[in-house]
This record gives C-alpha cells, structure tokens and sequence, in this order.
C-alpha cells in the first residue's frame, strides 16, 4: 500500500504505547505502528524500515528520547518526531527550534485527540485521510 504511514511509538511504559497504537489502528488501515520501549530498540528498527513518524518518550532508560532525536536528525533526516516528557523543558524548546526532525513535544499525561492532532500535522494530512479513532 502506498499511502501507508508507518509511525514507531517509543516509551517503557507498555500501557501507553499499548493505548497510543490501538487508538491509531483502531478505524485506519492505512497507518502502521510498531511500538518498542527504548531508543536503541528504535534505532535498530529504524536500520530496517522506513519510519514516517516516531513518537518517543523523553525519560527512558538507557538511549534516551534526546540522544534517540539526534539520531534521528543525523541518520534519517526525513523521519519526523514528537516527543512526550512529563517535565516541560527549555532544553525541548530549544531542540524544537534547532532540529528540523522534532515537528513537536507533548506534556504527559496527555488526552490521545491532542496527540492525534500533532500526528496530522507531522505526517502533513488531513484528518479526512487519516481518520484513527479517539476511543
């Protein structure tokens, strides 16, 4: 399929990456997530597959959502990234403006509509086209 967009959920907590991609699966068959819990994982899978969009935690064990952004940057410019961190942080505004691969950050605990809608923006369509449920 070619309008397949394929989005890489990165955290250690298996319960919200677990919701994040039932929520995107759950009414588009035109989107596929693969969820990984740390920046190494990631970072394997991303030597393996195009991503369209990687939607990472910034605290985790490890590689963590900073270091897996510069990566990111470095190695598959044209992968976009959100990161989620339960700390707002001038450091993440200040990679906002100079990395070109982190489209936006999203403070925990967060409603899954508000990452839905940033997910539309990074992957530049419509909700008309890309209609996940916010179940």
């Amino acid at each position: 399929m070619d309008d397949l967009k394929r989005i890489l959920v990165v955290d250690d907590e298996d319960d919200l990456t677990w919701s994040i991609s039932k929520s995107l699966e759950k009414n588009d068959r035109a989107v596929e997530v693969v969820c990984v819990n740390n920046g190494d994982s990631a970072l394997a899978y991303l030597a393996t597959r195009h991503v369209d969009l990687v939607i990472t935690d910034v605290h985790m064990p490890g590689r963590d959502g900073l270091a897996l952004l510069r990566d990111i940057q470095r190695d598959y410019p044209r992968t976009r990234v959100i990161l989620m961190t339960a700390h707002d942080s001038e450091e993440i505004r200040y990679l906002m403006a100079r990395h070109s691969a982190l489209h936006r950050y999203l403070e925990k605990p967060f409603e899954l509509q508000n990452l839905h809608k940033l997910i539309f923006e990074a992957l530049e369509v419509g909700e008309a086209n890309f209609n996940p449920s916010f179940a």
